[in-house]
């Protein structure tokens, strides 16, 4: 489970602003110094996702270009999710957008509010956007959020009142668990390389949610069904770059062979496959070196 997180704003006239920290133990754990902003700007200069791995921690994070009245006081937001070991990233690229698009709804006051405000925000935010997608979708928490959401329009019109009852009854009548289940299958469907299928199951179950009013999750699920559908054509122009990497080096063509596996190391965060990421850009970076050293004995 994720230790916390933590947003950072770009506004036009510096170069960054921390707006805040949220740690679960309620410790500090982590600081966005000036050395881990340059990187993080860096590696987000080409990918809206990165992965940065740091002595204790990982930092999976999100780069999103503001829009709106907001967009006249800053370009971006990048909002970050600190990992621990046995937390897998891909399972969180849903959630870490629909946490800087809920940032970017509180408008320009988000750069004059004092950090105590947008950090009490945060952990309002990261309960409902962060935590574990498998434990905001088991039933019985389903199940309290719509309740929730019921108990709100039981006190306004004719016409709220009524869609409360009828999402009573939807819940009773176990509709809830619709979306529990379709989840379960599409991400045993992903296991699977079944990406189509999934596709299929994560739309079945955003349109449910949306049905029980659960808007924010309808809007999770929505974005795993999309992604899911690019998955295939990534990975099939990501295995024929490996492939003409190893065509390369038999040929002993190294200069062709690092580009190649350059180019599937970025496909990869894309992807968000960070070990393979990690995998082809070592092996690019090696041959790179190889192939300058090469070049250079050749001259003599």
């Amino acid at each position: 489970m994720p230790a916390g997180s933590f947003v950072i704003i770009l506004p036009l006239d510096k170069d960054y602003k921390v707006l805040g920290y949220y740690f679960k133990d309620g410790n500090s754990i982590f600081e966005v110094t000036s050395d881990i902003f340059l990187r993080l700007n860096l590696d987000h200069s080409k990918d809206e996702y990165n992965l940065l791995s740091l002595k204790e921690l990982r930092v999976f994070s999100y780069l999103h270009i503001l829009k709106g009245k907001i967009a006249r006081k800053a370009s971006n937001i990048i909002v970050g999710l600190l990992l621990n070991e046995n937390d897998k990233p891909e399972k969180f690229r849903a959630s870490l957008k629909e946490t800087a698009e809920a940032v970017e709804v509180l408008g320009v006051d988000v750069l004059e509010m004092p950090q105590t405000k947008f950090e009490q925000l945060l952990k309002d935010i990261y309960l409902e956007h962060l935590e574990p997608l498998t434990d905001i979708l088991k039933p019985e928490a389903l199940k309290e959020s719509i309740i929730n959401i019921t108990k709100f329009m039981l006190s306004g019109g004719k016409k709220e009142r009524s869609i409360a009852q009828d999402l009573l009854k939807r819940v009773e009548n176990g509709d809830h668990e619709k979306i529990s289940e379709n989840y379960t299958i599409a991400e045993k469907a992903l296991k699977s390389l079944e990406y189509e299928k999934a596709a299929k199951l994560f739309s079945k179950a955003s349109q449910i949610a949306e049905e029980l009013y659960v808007v924010d999750i309808a809007e999770v699920l929505k974005e795993k069904s999309s992604f899911s559908t690019k998955i295939p054509d990534l990975s099939k122009k990501r295995n024929k770059l490996v492939q003409d990497a190893r065509n390369s080096l038999r040929n002993e063509d190294f200069h062709s062979a690092y580009e190649y596996y350059k180019k599937a190391s970025d496909l990869s965060k894309k992807l968000i496959d960070f070990e393979k990421e990690e995998e082809y850009r070592l092996k690019s970076k090696a041959l790179e070196e190889f192939y300058i050293v090469d070049e250079n004995y050749k001259k003599k």
